[in-house]
């Protein structure tokens, strides 16, 4: 496999000669899913187990000063959903 080493049990059949290889199954690192936990003006917020992730996409029509606005905004937002997150959390 492109030269590199494979975990596995190689056998040969004594009746027959032939050569069978028998590679253990490694088993996948677990993805931790996505829940959309709030939606924000120019994007939204997301959270996993481990993580809260922000996701926002600007349009270049805003132009710079309305694009910082838009930011600062939907960082304020966000951190209301966090907080929100939170409440419902420990409650």
């Amino acid at each position: 496999m492109n030269g590199k080493s494979v975990p596995g049990l190689l056998k040969k059949a004594a009746a027959s000669d032939a050569i069978s290889f028998d590679d253990w199954k490694q088993r996948a690192r677990k993805r931790f899913k996505e829940r959309k936990t709030g939606e924000l003006d120019f994007g939204y917020v997301t959270e996993t187990a481990k993580h809260v992730n922000v996701y926002g996409k600007y349009p270049k029509s805003l132009g710079l000063n309305g694009i910082q606005s838009a930011m600062s905004r939907d960082n304020k937002q966000a951190l209301g959903i966090v907080a929100d997150m939170e409440i419902v959390e420990n409650n």
